[in-house]
């Protein structure tokens, strides 16, 4: 299939396929050569674009509710730290426990945690509310621990 008329105009080829298990279908447009020396099959195609995909749902979370839909920086070392900065959070809330009646997902655990923190005074009061019990245990024997 052409499209275009112009200079950039190009050749291009429709991939179709469909997922069973989702009731899907699917037409990808791609510029991939479709026969030739360099041939990339239709399932090839399909599977560049699943995994293309993957990683589409991997940056979604962080981009929509982890604030990473704008950089705060144009510095190299920023934008490192705001990138490790929003993967550890969203690598603590697969691992925060929170009431079951809040739900299982993410985000159901960040609006469970921003609900928190809009409640506390301070990070320091919700952070000790957050880890509960764990703080009473460690904190005596810290602060003994620092004493001598």
């Amino acid at each position: 299939m052409r499209v275009g008329t112009s200079k950039e105009s190009g050749q291009y080829r429709v991939v179709s396929f469909c997922d069973i298990e989702n009731r899907a279908e699917y037409r990808l447009v791609t510029n991939l050569p479709g026969k030739g020396e360099w041939l990339v099959r239709d399932e090839e195609v399909m599977e560049l674009y699943r995994q293309r995909w993957q990683i589409e749902l991997l940056w979604k979370f962080p981009k929509m509710h982890l604030k990473l839909k704008r950089l705060m920086t144009k510095n190299k070392n920023g934008i490192r730290v705001q990138l490790y900065v929003t993967l550890i959070a969203h690598r603590l809330l697969e691992l925060v426990a929170v009431p079951k009646i809040w739900g299982s997902k993410r985000l159901d655990k960040l609006r469970y945690l921003q609900c928190c923190m809009c409640q506390e005074v301070s990070y320091v009061h919700w952070l000790g509310k957050l880890l509960g019990s764990w703080r009473r245990r460690v904190w005596p024997l810290e602060l003994s621990a620092s004493v001598h």
